[in-house]
């Protein structure tokens, strides 16, 4: 029931009459005046399984990007630093994330697909960042450890940061998405004051780097790689690193797609059937 906060048969309604709404705003001016909104008297939404389908994929894809995106409002180069990244990530993995769930819809998906109204990302294959750079074989990662092979006998400065493929201004950001510990980034940036002739030992390993990120590596060292580690996680996550790198002055970065490890049981079966289908009749939208 709509009700006057003054009175009178030229007050000003707040509430609902029917399937109108009054409200109070104000004019140009700043003047008081009365705003009816009309109701629908019949709301479309019959939630055809292809509908919710569809829902559960734009889910998957924005639990992703709340989780992410620390990275991917500037991943992409040559698309504008904020929300124009964002919608370039979600336009990107939707199609992807769609495309997978179709093709792979009960076992070893590549986008893990989360229940209704479930929160938190599920790892998947996302394309994260895209650019010129090319990330060099040399460069290896898994679950937890990223790997620069240097060579037998030469465990320098100079043949890691060569194995980094950056120059002295250049980092790495190694990044991983689990159920368990969420979304885990470190930038990695190799003290550019070092030679490239000094010698890599047990005893100055671990002061190469520098660190910023949620999570801090450990390091450790063969006689042809060097490594740094993060905890292992045995549910499944995806992982992947994004090289920066300043070239004429400009921070361009690699293409990286995410890499899944591990049994991904988030499928799109078991979530779809979370989801709340109408049942509206089948000429009318409804399914079957």
């Amino acid at each position: 029931m709509a009700k006057s906060p003054v009175g009178g048969s030229r007050a000003f309604l707040k509430g609902r009459i029917g399937s109108d709404v009054y409200s109070l705003g104000k004019d140009g001016k700043g003047k008081r005046q009365q705003i009816v909104r009309a109701l629908a008297e019949e709301v479309a939404n019959p939630r055809t399984s292809n509908q919710m389908f569809n829902r559960m994929v734009m889910s998957s894809v924005m639990q992703a990007v709340h989780a992410m995106k620390v990275i991917i409002d500037h991943s992409f180069d040559g698309v504008p630093i904020g929300q124009p990244n964002v919608s370039e990530f979600i336009r990107r993995n939707y199609a992807l994330a769609k495309a997978d769930a179709i093709a792979n819809p009960s076992y070893n998906p590549s986008f893990g697909m989360v229940k209704y109204g479930e929160k938190g990302a599920r790892p998947g294959k996302f394309v994260i960042s895209s650019g010129k750079l090319v990330k060099d074989a040399r460069l290896l990662a898994n679950n937890f450890r990223l790997i620069f092979n240097l060579g037998e006998g030469n465990i320098t400065v100079g043949n890691l940061r060569s194995a980094m493929n950056v120059g002295k201004d250049g980092y790495i950001t190694w990044v991983r998405l689990t159920v368990s510990k969420g979304f885990e980034f470190v930038r990695c940036y190799l003290d550019p004051s070092l030679a490239d002739s000094t010698a890599i030992t047990a005893d100055n390993k671990d002061a190469l780097f520098t660190y910023e990120g949620n999570v801090t590596p450990t390091t450790e060292l063969s006689n042809t790689q060097f490594q740094l580690k993060l905890a292992q996680v045995t549910d499944g996550s995806a992982y992947g690193t994004i090289l920066s790198d300043k070239v004429n002055g400009k921070w361009q970065h690699n293409t990286c797609a995410l890499e899944t490890w591990g049994s991904m049981t988030f499928t799109a079966n078991v979530a779809l059937a979370t989801y709340p289908v109408g049942s509206e009749m089948f000429l009318n939208g409804g399914d079957i």
